[in-house]
Order: C-alpha cells, then structure tokens, then sequence
C-alpha cells in the first residue's frame, strides 16, 4: 500500500506559525517606536549643536552681534543685542530674525546673547529631550585657564 506524500502546510501550522509572528511583532513594536523616537531626538540635537556653531561662526566672521531666545519648541535668533527697554516680540526687526522650530525639543524661557567675537553670554543652553533634562556648554575653554590649571595657577616666570 502506497501512502501519499504531503506537499504543503496544513491550516493549523500555518495559524501556529501567524501567532508566533504576531507575539513576536507585539514585543518588538514598542521598542522599534521608542527606538525611532530617540533617533529623532538625537538627529534634533545635533541639528540645534550645528545652529548654535554656525552662528558662533557667522558671529566671528561677520562680526555680528546676536541674540538668542527661547521658549517652548522654538529658537529666534535676532540679529544684533537687545536694548535695554526693548522687547524682542512683535517689533519691526521681525525682518532680521530667524525662527526654527523643534518637533522632540523643548527650551524653557532663555534669553542668551552672542558678542561679535563669537562668544555667548550666558555660556550654556537648556533643553528637554523627552524627560531628560540637557545642556551645553556654548564658549570653548579659553587657553589661558587650561595652561592655569596645569601651571597650578602660578603666572611668575621662571628663573
């Protein structure tokens, strides 16, 4: 007696088969979109790091003075320095500002000034990234306090 060969899958293999792949598909899920996310979050910060060196840069080389203010998930870089009684909303330099907006960034309100010689004042930048609370450092360290530091903080030459 001859027995016939299968060729194929039966109906119950192949829902077997479509449950694991969904499980699977449930646990990696949320993972692939918290991973997506935290890319976005990253590709954000190193566009707003670009910024701030490309006016740090711009600054220098045009010698011109900037202001930067934040609040919520924008950042409006003013051409020049505020004056003393001077508010930056709505005013008629609206022409010689620039706005960028951010999606996974978040700023609280800041106001930080960057001097013709490319040096911002105050030095450091805050922003949310989700949760996480970050910032930078914008000025390089000067030589002057490195060769300080090394030297123990004594300036007489030697003999």
């Amino acid at each position: 007696m001859m027995t016939r060969r299968r060729h194929g899958f039966t109906l119950i293999e192949l829902l077997v088969v479509m449950a694991i792949i969904s499980i699977a598909a449930t646990l990696v899920g949320p993972l692939a979109v918290n991973q997506y996310d935290r890319s976005k979050q990253t590709a954000e910060r190193e566009a707003l790091l670009r910024l701030l060196n490309h006016y740090t840069f711009n600054a220098y080389s045009q010698n011109q003075a900037y202001t930067l203010v934040t609040e919520d998930n924008k950042i409006v870089i003013h051409r020049g320095l505020p004056s003393v009684d001077k508010s930056w909303q709505g005013d008629a330099d609206a022409v010689s500002s620039e706005t960028f907006e951010f999606e996974y960034l978040a700023f609280p309100a800041q106001q930080i000034r960057l001097n013709r010689h490319g040096f911002w004042q105050p030095s450091v930048i805050e922003w949310l990234e989700g949760e996480r609370e970050l910032s930078k450092e914008l000025n390089m360290k000067l030589v002057e306090s490195a060769a300080q530091a090394e030297s123990g903080g004594n300036d007489a030459p030697l003999e």
